[in-house]
């Protein structure tokens, strides 16, 4: 395997500035590139935890879209993250970045693989901290022939987020991102503001959201992400897994997971050889041994870059976060109608989940429609994005703004209502459902509109 190129970054308080920046050639784009960027083999990323500064691990607040990380190790999994080739879940769990973490675009995404045993050699893809680094640096990174090694120096104080850390304390999540960027193959940018960029004020906090010159430098080294690669947008269950999403082989799909407590190895649990159904959108399986909260991703055969899936969080002691998925039925006034959510859907909880319609036709009649098993199927003019018998809920009116038709009419209704009622005896804890919005829509065929579906496990 070819090695990477060796880098060192050494930092002041007041900016960051890779020593390779003095010897990368310019080119005419303003992203440089320095190395060939991670083989699908050097992708794992773990932590070892010796940071002696409490302030690298005072966040000890959970987030369900990073499952079952705190302090350094949750901020390490974000810096890697942003760089992956969509949002991670929800994308939610950053104060820093509104719109959500992971925007590179690009045929690349991190395996997260939890906490290290210590702090590995220089293949060994793992995060720690370091005593007796040279005056003015913070971090740097070792790399070998098949792996890498990055380590934060101890002459600074380290802060894990999530908000700002503080005034001289440098920021764990921004700085790895940066570096990360570097293994990535990416030398500096001319581009004032990009994570890339020679120097970064402050305490680095800046550089954990990837910009425009930095997206368009991962997806020149990896690929812009390609539309025929494996991509997931919900995992549900905990022990029973239904994963939804598309472009899944209908055999040999492999599914990686996140290892249970500390991984010796860096590599994931596997299970291989899995099958899809309903044209590529559906994986069932059972939680192989020593799963744990974490990533999940889907593999098709071989070893290019598309051939992985987005990394998606799943926990298998945690309900799954609700996601959207399947296709909506663009309606008569050029709207695609979009479904979402409120609230976390119950079995004994009296807090409103509501499932949400937006973007539909003022003033008309529509229902939530539901199944419990994810499909795509046609369906009058759209798809219906479960298959079995199919539940309704009441009519509801859109509302909205007065006649003529418009895109101004939306639902809600409270699922947990539903749950609380028992008029369906099937929506009990640990139950998949699948619900998407049927409406009026009498100038599109069929007469009728359909948003896109909500995936969800009923929790406790």
């Amino acid at each position: 395997m070819k090695p990477l190129h060796a880098l060192r970054i050494a930092l002041s308080a007041a900016g960051l500035c890779a020593a390779a920046f003095l010897v990368e050639p310019r080119l005419a784009r303003a992203f440089s590139v320095i190395g060939p960027g991670l083989s699908t083999s050097q992708r794992d990323v773990r932590v070892f935890d010796n940071f002696t500064d409490p302030q690298a691990n005072d966040n000890t607040t959970a987030h369900p879209n990073w499952p079952g990380a705190t302090g350094v190790e949750l901020a390490v999994w974000k810096a890697v993250s942003e760089w992956g080739s969509e949002r991670h879940g929800d994308g939610s769990g950053d104060p820093s970045q509104p719109a959500g973490v992971g925007s590179g675009g690009a045929n690349f995404d991190a395996v997260w693989q939890g906490n290290a045993p210590g702090i590995g050699s220089i293949d060994d893809n793992v995060v720690s901290e370091v005593s007796g680094c040279g005056a003015g640096v913070l971090l740097y990174t070792e790399v070998g022939t098949s792996g890498w090694r990055m380590r934060l120096c101890d002459s600074v104080v380290w802060g894990d987020g999530p908000g700002d850390p503080g005034a001289g304390i440098m920021d764990v999540q921004g700085l790895v991102c940066r570096e990360y960027g570097h293994l990535l193959g990416l030398g500096n940018t001319i581009v004032g503001g990009s994570t890339m960029f020679p120097s970064i004020s402050g305490n680095g906090v800046s550089a954990r959201s990837i910009e425009f010159d930095d997206r368009a430098g991962v997806q020149f080294i990896f690929g812009v992400a390609s539309p025929t690669k494996p991509h997931v947008d919900a995992v549900l269950g905990s022990t029973s897994l239904t994963i939804v999403g598309r472009n899944f082989p209908p055999t040999g799909n492999e599914v990686w997971f996140t290892q249970a407590g500390g991984n010796p190895t860096g590599d994931p649990v596997k299970a291989i050889g899995v099958s899809s159904t309903a044209g590529g959108t559906v994986i069932a399986l059972a939680a192989p041994a020593g799963a744990g909260a974490g990533d999940v991703i889907v593999k098709k055969a071989g070893a290019a870059n598309d051939a992985f899936s987005n990394a998606f969080p799943w926990s298998p002691s945690a309900c799954p976060v609700p996601a959207d998925f399947c296709t909506p039925k663009l309606n008569s006034e050029g709207c695609l109608p979009a479904i979402g959510f409120v609230g976390t859907p119950s079995a004994s909880s009296a807090t409103p989940c509501l499932i949400t319609a937006t973007q539909v036709l003022n003033n008309k009649t529509g229902f939530l429609i539901y199944g419990y098993t994810p499909a795509s199927t046609p369906f009058q003019g759209g798809t219906l994005c479960f298959s079995g018998t199919l539940k309704r809920t009441p009519a509801q009116n859109s509302g909205g703004n007065a006649p003529p038709n418009d895109c101004s009419g939306s639902y809600s209704f409270d699922f947990n209502a539903r749950i609380a009622s028992g008029i369906d005896p099937n929506l009990v804890v640990g139950r998949n459902i699948v619900a998407q919005y049927y409406s009026r829509d009498p100038a599109a065929s069929f007469g009728v509109g359909l948003t896109n579906a909500l995936a969800f496990t009923i929790c406790p």
